[in-house]
């Protein structure tokens, strides 16, 4: 099935990207892709749609990317830096055996 976007949504998407890009080097799927949903919440598309739309974008751009959901949660929520973990100096593994699932939250 063939979508129809918005050029708002597609100039948004574009403009994400080259930011991403410019600024880090490289476009973290997920957090492009959370970004463009959350500033067009009135076109109501899948977070997966809008993955795959940035996915073709950074392609188009010959953008390295990165799939890391993980980034997402952290920058959305705050769960992780309600917990005390953003501010410890241990390996990933150790703060994640530190969280309390019950804390932790997706907004």
């Amino acid at each position: 099935m063939r979508h129809e976007y918005s050029a708002q949504l597609r100039e948004d998407l574009n403009v994400q990207v080259l930011t991403a890009l410019h600024s880090q080097g490289i476009v973290n799927v997920a957090v492009v892709a959370e970004e463009v949903r959350r500033r067009n919440l009135a076109e109501n598309i899948a977070l997966e749609d809008i993955e795959h739309l940035v996915m073709q974008t950074a392609q188009f751009y010959a953008a390295p990317m990165e799939f890391d959901g993980l980034t997402v949660v952290m920058e959305t929520s705050g769960a992780l830096s309600d917990v005390g973990l953003l501010h410890g100096n241990g390996s990933l593994e150790e703060e994640a055996a530190q969280l309390d699932p019950h804390q932790m939250h997706i907004q």
